[in-house]
């Protein structure tokens, strides 16, 4: 394991090196931001990145972006130029979040405030440390941001990379790095496989809390087993309870209790769970004493809740304490400009999973593909890339038939000869989703002819982006 450590004072940097060294993790020194930019080589101004195989495709680009030459970066704040308002670190985490989105961030700084750890959180970087620093935290801290740990960037590999996101999840994220911090219920909502339970993760992972993550169906608990479930039991607490068990609230203290299809519970169910949000304890079955509830809350459901409490199906009153803050997730449909690079990931975990040779890709695969709806979301295009793989694997062509999806009713554009997954994700993405997204950016600036950042912005793209892609296809806006 190799960490960047970016500090003006050579003292602090000394000190690091030293603990880290000595559990066996490589350090890195850099005393400026100039210089962190230099080792993760992202110096080089924008346009020289447009030379990369001078395709500009969104496969291309996410295997640039997914190998970060270091494991983390543990980043100061302030430097030389501006000792205290740490501005400097500050622009150099807005950078490092659209330059090298999977590389785990954590600041640390000598005034350590609650309002600096919420921006920094906002700003992309994964944890917060304060100096002077608790040497055995920082290196469990440290360890856990490795790709097997228990922390990471936010949806690592589970959705699209932020540099190919739509301008919702974008939005997504930044709302959830300023709320985790908090200790306020959220509530998730969203259609049947769009990631809601990742967002729960998410919130979980950047919240700071030690405890762990529990995840339930609160929506399938039965009645006669709901508080056994949630609350627990002791020894002897009814027939067969021949030893003590703890509920859902205690496996999760300290940490995030997530509580999916909320909206199913029945109504007798949510007396009792109101009364755990309301008073912050719970009693265990057969349990003479209150227990405290530590947990933060967080649930979700993929229908109107709002609707079910005006019609009396759910409780108003406990609907106004789940909801504190709400989050959208939004279907997949609404952002295909994340499909290429989310087939791309299914495609190479699949692959490395069950030890296959890269499939080449048959005509027409991107092509359907990008026609279906996706009513099932990430979760349905992720079956479908994991059955087509495993149906593929002895011929070692993945085609049509493999993916067992319906014929789109619009026409179908012939697809170049098939190429193998190496070539995918070394060099081309097939016409089909190159010509999609040129497509997108046409349609952009006629939309906004006078304005090439709102153009950019309306993709979701930096500016930088939008005019490599300009470059790259060719397109010459009128003057």
């Amino acid at each position: 394991m190799r960490v960047l450590v970016a500090d003006d004072d050579e003292a602090v940097l000394l000190a690091l090196e030293l603990l880290l060294r000595r559990e066996g993790i490589d350090v890195q020194r850099a005393t400026s931001p100039e210089q962190v930019l230099e080792l993760l080589g992202t110096a080089a101004p924008a346009s020289s990145a447009a030379g990369h195989g001078a395709t500009g495709q969104v496969a291309a680009e996410l295997a640039l972006q997914a190998q970060p030459p270091f494991a983390a970066l543990l980043l100061d704040l302030n430097y030389e130029r501006d000792t205290t308002s740490g501005q400097e670190g500050f622009a150099l985490l807005e950078r490092l979040r659209r330059e090298q989105p999977t590389l785990p961030v954590v600041v640390m700084t000598g005034w350590a405030s609650i309002e600096g750890a919420v921006e920094a959180m906002r700003r992309g970087a994964v944890d917060y440390v304060p100096k002077p620093w608790n040497n055995a935290k920082l290196v469990e801290l440290i360890r856990g941001l490795t790709p097997g740990g228990a922390r990471g960037p936010a949806w690592q590999g589970a959705t699209a990379p932020s540099a190919h996101e739509s301008r919702a999840m974008q939005a997504l994220r930044a709302t959830i790095e300023q709320v985790a911090f908090s200790e306020v219920p959220i509530l998730v909502t969203g259609e049947h496989g769009t990631g809601k339970e990742l967002v729960a993760r998410a919130i979980h992972e950047r919240s700071g809390r030690r405890g762990k993550f529990v995840a339930l169906n609160a929506g399938a608990l039965a009645e006669g087993t709901f508080e056994s479930e949630l609350f627990g039991h002791v020894r002897g607490a009814f027939t067969d309870a021949k030893s003590a068990r703890e509920g859902a609230f205690a496996r999760a203290a300290g940490g995030t209790l997530f509580l999916d299809e909320i909206a199913n519970m029945p109504l007798s169910q949510q007396a009792k769970l109101l009364r755990v949000v309301q008073e912050r304890q719970y009693q265990p079955l057969g349990a003479a004493a209150l227990s405290a509830s530590t947990a933060r809350l967080v649930s979700a459901t993929n229908v109107d809740i709002e609707a079910l409490a005006r019609d009396g199906q759910f409780r108003a009153d406990l609907l106004y304490r789940l909801n504190t803050i709400r989050l959208h997730v939004p279907p997949l449909r609404e952002r295909l400009g994340e499909l290429a690079a989310l087939v791309q990931y299914f495609l190479q975990r699949e692959i490395e999973r069950y030890g296959l040779s890269a499939p080449e890709l048959g005509p027409g695969v991107l092509e359907r593909l990008g026609a279906h709806g996706w009513p099932g979301n990430v979760r349905e295009l992720e079956h479908v890339i994991q059955r087509a793989v495993l149906l593929s694997a002895r011929s070692g062509r993945l085609t049509l038939e493999h993916l067992d999806l319906p014929v789109s009713n619009g026409a179908s554009s012939p697809l170049p000869r098939a190429q193998p997954l190496a070539a995918l994700s070394a060099a081309s993405v097939p016409e089909t989703l190159r010509d999609a997204e040129k497509a997108a950016i046409l349609r952009a600036l006629e939309r906004y002819p006078d304005d090439r950042r709102a153009a950019a912005e309306s993709l979701g793209l930096s500016r930088s982006a939008f005019y490599r892609r300009l470059s790259q296809y060719g397109i010459r806006p009128a003057k």
